[in-house]
């Protein structure tokens, strides 16, 4: 028995799917059915009722369970003991992120990490504006933040960047709008609209490239200018939106968490522009648990370039 049955076996145990189950863990369904029937053979024992619609534990399954878990979590609390006594582990990881990740897979991860590893304290720094997200910047050069997601900063000596994802922007639209009842937008129909972007003081990179966006699309964009500041989205932006102002330019993954208002989002194409969020951490870090976070991110962002891409049903956009 190895320990890699025994977290497969604990997956499809607190699942009772197997398709969740494999998803989790990284499988097939077919390579995860047949670790737990060499499992089972192993044991000499049925660990789950199985019908077409329906999974259910044993009586064996059962008292596996709770040793199971007993042995995964000294297993690694043991190992970071050790790292600890000889000085390579710390007991806590601090994450920072801006609200939209919570719809990426950057929440994915953290959850993934949090399941996996258990006994490390998790600190969850969270970020609602765009001000609030460059500032982690400053918190990984003091040491306050472990890793940070962020859009691409200006490179410095002191931080190792990697792509996770690129990010998709879309049009919100105010109810009534005449391209409110497309499917797509072409970004040159937005020629004639005031378009609604963060300041560019917030974010120089992000917003030269939206406008550069647009005069690919053959037009120079008439920007909504504000006396204070402008954020990248949220719901200041969405109430400007309803209001008439302009059409937004917004990150997708912002979409599901503002049905409340009376907007439409549509995707945009020719071009179909994105944003790049990645990952920043300090050279010098030498944090195993930083380095175990990286790759639970690598597992579940990468495709066949190394590039990070969009999580499962990502390119689903709601009306």
């Amino acid at each position: 028995m190895e320990l890699r049955h025994l977290r497969y076996f604990v997956a499809v145990a607190e699942e009772l799917n197997f398709s969740r189950a494999a998803g989790r863990m990284y499988l097939t369904q077919p390579a995860l059915s047949q670790q737990i029937r060499k499992l089972e053979q192993e044991l000499g024992v049925a660990l789950f009722h199985r019908t077409k619609n329906h999974v259910a534990l044993t009586a064996a399954g059962l008292a596996l369970l709770e040793g199971a878990r007993r042995v995964l979590v000294l297993v690694e609390q043991t190992a970071r003991e050790a790292r600890e006594a000889g000085g390579a582990e710390v007991r806590h990881l601090k994450v920072g992120f801006p609200e939209y990740a919570n719809h990426t897979p950057v929440a994915d991860a953290l959850q993934t990490f949090r399941r996996r590893y258990p006994y490390v304290e998790l600190e969850e720094h969270e970020t609602f504006t765009l001000q609030e997200t460059l500032q982690q910047i400053d918190k990984l050069h003091r040491g306050t933040l472990d890793i940070g997601f962020m859009l691409r900063p200006e490179e410095d000596g002191i931080l190792e960047v990697e792509h996770v994802l690129d990010i998709e922007l879309v049009a919100a639209f105010p109810l009534g709008h005449p391209l409110a009842g497309r499917d797509e937008v072409y970004l040159r129909e937005l020629s004639d609209e005031r378009l609604i972007l963060f300041s560019r003081g917030f974010h120089p990179r992000s917003y030269d490239y939206v406008v550069e966006c647009c005069r690919r699309a053959g037009f120079e964009p008439k920007v909504v200018q504000r006396r204070e500041p402008q954020l990248y989205s949220g719901a200041a932006t969405y109430r400007m939106v309803a209001s008439g102002i302009g059409v937004g330019i917004v990150a997708r993954p912002m979409v599901s968490g503002y049905r409340q208002y009376d907007v439409i989002f549509k995707p945009l194409r020719d071009p179909e522009p994105a944003l790049e969020l990645v990952a920043a951490w300090r050279r010098d870090c030498p944090s195993s648990n930083l380095q175990t976070f990286l790759e639970i991110i690598r597992e579940i962002t990468p495709d066949a370039d190394g590039r990070a891409a969009p999580p499962n049903g990502y390119s689903a956009l709601g009306a």
